[in-house]
């Protein structure tokens, strides 16, 4: 079976949650820099249509991995249904954790709100025994100026990380990453959104049966209202517009 297809002119990489973790250890094993990993929603599929650097960067990734269901489904519409393909960041964060805490690999989380990261640590720290945090810095939400970007960059550095966790949100984290991949001597970025949030406690996650149908969106929006109603409802609608353009080309 294929394992890549492009949905609006973005790849996206039809990974398991195991199939995703092996292959992202085996490119910090192999002590490759230079590489990141996107977690790539509906929303990320609006953006990259709408600006083609934005698609690069995902097209570019070491992994665009499919995150929601929409995408699944899509992908089902094409033929290929033979595996769930749904890898949420914060699933892929958890289970990265709860796979490979004994094995030495050093950890560092990026993003958040005041406070967020290093709880996060915390939390983590406490569920996987064993698992190295070397570092947290959650940024301002300005943009740094270039004497703070250099500083942060020496304090990656300096932790000696193999992992960089990324959770700035879509699509800053996405650009984040790209425009530091020449910047830091790590293995591996890996962005995953409100995952900081969630698995820190700070944030709610919707219900499984959400979650199992497909409404996950629904819930974050009655949640943040004001501040996702332009993703969810315009971007879902620009989505399913675009689908069906597509669609009509093609046929």
């Amino acid at each position: 079976m294929n394992n890549t297809i492009k949905i609006l002119g973005t790849r996206i990489d039809l990974e398991t949650y195991k199939s995703a973790i092996e292959k992202i250890e085996a490119r910090i094993n192999s002590r490759y820099s230079n590489t990141y990993v996107t977690l790539t929603c509906v929303d990320s599929l609006v953006n990259g249509y709408k600006s083609p650097l934005f698609r690069d960067i995902c097209n570019n990734s070491f992994l665009s991995l499919p995150d929601g269901l929409p995408l699944v489904w899509v992908a089902r519409s094409k033929g290929i249904n033979k595996i769930k393909m749904n890898t949420r960041g914060t699933d892929l964060m958890y289970k990265f954790f709860e796979n490979t805490s004994q094995k030495q690999y050093r950890h560092f989380l990026y993003g958040g709100k005041d406070g967020i990261a290093e709880e996060l640590k915390k939390t983590l720290e406490t569920k996987f025994q064993g698992v190295q945090i070397v570092g947290t810095y959650c940024p301002p939400f300005r943009k740094l100026t270039e004497e703070e970007d250099r500083e942060i960059c020496q304090i990656i550095e300096s932790s000696k990380a193999d992992i960089v966790w990324v959770g700035l949100g879509a699509p800053k984290q996405e650009y984040w990453m790209y425009e530091h991949r020449n910047k830091l001597n790590v293995s591996m970025m890996i962005g995953v959104g409100a995952a900081f949030d969630f698995l820190s406690g700070n944030k709610k996650e919707a219900p499984r049966w959400m979650k199992r149908i497909g409404l996950e969106w629904l819930f974050r929006l009655m949640s943040e209202p004001r501040r996702l109603w332009r993703r969810y409802l315009v971007g879902n609608s620009m989505f399913v517009y675009w689908l069906i353009k597509e669609k009509f080309k093609t046929l």
